[in-house]
Order: C-alpha cells, then sequence, then structure tokens
C-alpha cells in the first residue's frame, strides 16, 4: 500500500484497490475513531454521496477503510468555494467540521465533484431535513421478477438474473424474494438477445451466466469495494469480448449480441451498469425517472429534446441500436452511474417488451397505484406485465420490479 499521509494523529494508506485505510493514532485516538465512524455512517444515512463511504472499521487496531474520494483539492479550490461546501455540509446533512478548509477537500474525476474528507473532530446535528435517518442507514429489498414470450417468435430471446456473493462465487436468488442489503448487495439483470432465432436465445443466455462469473470475481463479496462503478464497466466490456469472441467461433452464432442492464443494490446507493435499449427505472414520491438512456439514434434526439416520447414510439427505426454486448459492435462504451436509495423507492429493470406496451406515464401510474392500495412487488409486477402484453405483446417482455423498504 502507498502512504498517502504520515501524520501524528493518523497514517493514511492507499491499497492497491484503491480503497483508504486509515489508522488513529496519538491523543485520544480511540475517541476520535469512534466519533468518524459514527460521523460517516451519519452521513450515509441521510443520503450524502460527497464524502468517503465507510466499508469497514476495526475497534482493535483503530483502523477505518473507506472509499477514495480522490485527490487533494487544497490548491484548485478557493477558500470561498471551500467556506460554501463546508457550510452545504451543515445546512443540508447536519454535520459540522472542525477544520472547514481546503486540505480537507479533494476532487473525484469520477463524479466530478469536490468531496469533504476527516470527520474525527466533526459534529453531528439534528437532520435539517427531518428524514427521520438513523445514525447507520438499514436498508432491505423486495423484489419479483418475470419474463413471457413475445408472439412474433417462436423462442424467448430474453434473459435475466437476481444474485448475491460470498466469497468471490456467485450464490444465485430467486426470482421472487427478499433481501437485506446492509452486509451484501445483491444484482439483478436483465438481457434481451438479437442475431436470429438461434443468436439471440445464446447471447441473451451467455449475458446473465457470465455477469454472474464476472462479477464475483472482481468484487468478491458485494460489498467493500472502493470503486463499484468501475468494476461494474469492467464487468460489462468483459461481457462484450466474451460475447463477441463466442460468436465469432461459431458459424450460426456470428454477430449475436445482446442489451444489457443491471443494478447493484448495497446499503444506501444503488451502482448500475446499461447497454443497448433495456432500461432501468426510479418511481419515487410520486415521479417516474428513467435513470438509463437508450443507446439508439432516436434515444439521443429524444434526450436533446428534438422528439416527443410519441414520435419517439412511433419511428419505425426506434429499435435500431448504435451499441450492444457483441452484435458486430466493435467496442461498448456503457452508461454505469449511481443513485441514493430512499425507502419506499421503486425500480423497474425491463426489456424493450415493456415499454413497446406501456408509455412512462402507464408505469407511473402502476407505481402510483402499488403505493396507494398496498401491493407487493409480485402484484405489481403482474400488472405490469399483463398491461404491457396486452397492449403490444410481440414481443418477449421481461422485468424485475424491486421496492426498498
Amino acid at each position: 500500500m502507498k502512504i498517502a499521509k504520515d501524520g501524528i494523529r493518523s497514517i493514511v494508506k492507499v491499497g492497491y484497490d484503491g480503497r483508504v485505510h486509515k489508522t488513529f493514532r496519538g491523543t485520544d485516538k480511540e475517541e476520535r475513531f469512534a466519533n468518524e465512524v459514527r460521523v460517516l455512517h451519519v452521513l450515509e444515512a441521510r443520503a450524502c454521496d460527497w464524502v468517503p463511504r465507510l466499508l469497514d472499521d476495526d475497534p482493535e487496531t483503530l483502523t477505518i477503510i473507506t472509499t477514495n474520494c480522490g485527490t487533494p483539492a487544497e490548491n484548485s479550490i478557493s477558500e470561498g468555494k471551500a467556506k460554501e461546501l463546508f457550510q452545504k455540509l451543515a445546512d443540508e446533512y447536519g454535520v459540522v467540521h472542525d477544520d472547514p478548509f481546503p486540505r480537507n477537500i479533494t476532487y473525484d474525476g469520477r463524479s466530478g465533484q469536490f468531496c469533504i474528507i476527516d470527520f474525527e473532530l466533526a459534529e453531528v446535528k439534528s437532520d435539517p431535513n427531518e428524514s427521520g435517518a438513523e445514525e447507520v442507514a438499514h436498508r432491505s429489498l423486495s423484489w419479483s421478477g418475470d419474463t413471457r414470450s413475445g408472439n412474433r417468435k417462436p423462442t424467448n430471446q430474453d434473459a435475466l438474473s437476481v444474485f448475491s456473493s460470498e466469497g468471490g462465487w456467485a450464490k444465485n436468488e430467486e426470482l421472487e424474494g427478499e433481501h437485506s442489503i446492509d452486509e451484501n448487495g445483491v444484482i439483478f439483470a436483465v438481457s434481451d438477445g438479437m442475431g436470429g432465432q438461434a443468436g439471440g436465445e445464446v447471447a441473451s443466455s451467455l449475458v446473465v451466466r457470465e455477469l454472474r462469473r464476472f462479477l464475483p470475481a472482481m468484487m468478491g463479496d458485494f460489498h467493500g469495494a472502493a470503486d463499484p462503478v468501475a468494476l461494474l464497466e469492467a464487468a460489462v466490456k468483459s461481457l462484450h469480448d466474451f460475447v463477441t469472441r463466442t460468436g465469432e467461433n461459431s458459424e450460426e452464432l456470428q454477430g449475436m449480441g445482446a442489451t444489457v442492464v443491471c443494478g447493484l443494490f448495497y446499503r444506501t446507493r444503488v451502482y448500475f451498469a446499461h447497454v443497448g435499449d433495456s432500461r432501468f427505472y426510479q418511481f419515487r414520491d410520486g415521479e417516474l425517472n428513467q435513470l438509463t438512456h437508450d443507446h439508439t439514434y432516436l434515444g439521443s434526439q429524444y434526450r436533446a429534446g428534438k422528439i416527443n416520447e410519441r414520435e419517439f414510439r412511433m419511428h419505425p427505426r426506434r429499435n435500431i441500436l448504435n451499441q450492444a454486448i457483441g452484435g458486430r459492435c466493435k467496442r461498448v462504451h456503457p452508461q454505469v452511474e449511481s443513485a441514493t436509495l430512499m425507502p419506499g423507492d421503486w425500480y423497474l429493470i425491463c426489456s424493450d417488451g415493456v415499454v413497446d406496451g406501456l408509455w412512462n406515464k402507464n408505469i407511473a401510474e402502476v407505481f402510483e397505484k402499488a403505493n396507494k392500495k398496498g401491493w407487493s412487488p409480485s402484484e405489481t409486477k403482474t400488472k405490469l406485465l399483463d398491461w404491457a402484453f396486452e397492449e403490444a405483446g410481440l414481443d418477449d417482455t421481461t422485468l424485475f420490479v424491486i421496492q426498498v423498504k
């Protein structure tokens, strides 16, 4: 490990995997260790995403392990801007830093934002948002997934999977279940195959099968990763290479490809990756938000506001992809991002069979009814699946409905 800081109060090292190890020493080291652990738990519970995330702590060695928030920004941020950032921390998250100066600010190039570090003497106030967040956030998921074959093809070329990880090996979960995500994360994945009757079915199956191999091997258990976003991106690119090579080595499978959309739910965040036009939606406080953007020309026109949803849906080339896993695509640039999980959130991960049948307003309507009537994820999934199939039904239709508790 590389030593990043060797001071009187602590020594900070950065591991080969990017995780930051901070060991407390000197006067009042036990109290300072306990305080930083508590403050980081509070900030995670209050959904602050521009501070380190606590991955582990060891009271015996007085060491905490956190995510890496980038490089020191002391020479690139003004004192005025730093003051604004510390004031925002106090006003919006109820944490008062004891040393509000640029030396305690870093810049995270991946997220493109400044971050605050070193909370060993910080003070926790009441939650300004009155969210009721505890000092340690607790989250669990309830979910239901299903797939239904479309009317225009003899086989189902969609595939889906849900799994966790133990010791670097995938642990398959049932398509309907419930799971705490305090200690270990859960992955949901949907893939829509293309490339002929045989090729499409093989491609989508390979995507969800190999994701179960690549991600646990890269992350180990689904907790404690310094940079889940980077690892998800690497896994998706590995999927692309694997599917491409498999197709090239088989005459009947040449050119096969698939979409992929997957989400890793862990503690207070979801990390998601996506290639193609399968989608990832969030429903929160009565508002539906499409977190992924379709990798199509029409999708880019829609995002730019040049066409509306009706024009997008009615266009005959709306499903022509400019990126896919395999599919003779030379390289992929997956969309990989993260979002904060809040109790009461609903998430929908689906193939384009759902979108063919339902407008965004229809999807939002189902989730609104689910909240009002107390539907379970299984009931909500069935409503969405039946309605989508009733309105369209030509294409294979696959989805996961996930509720954060």
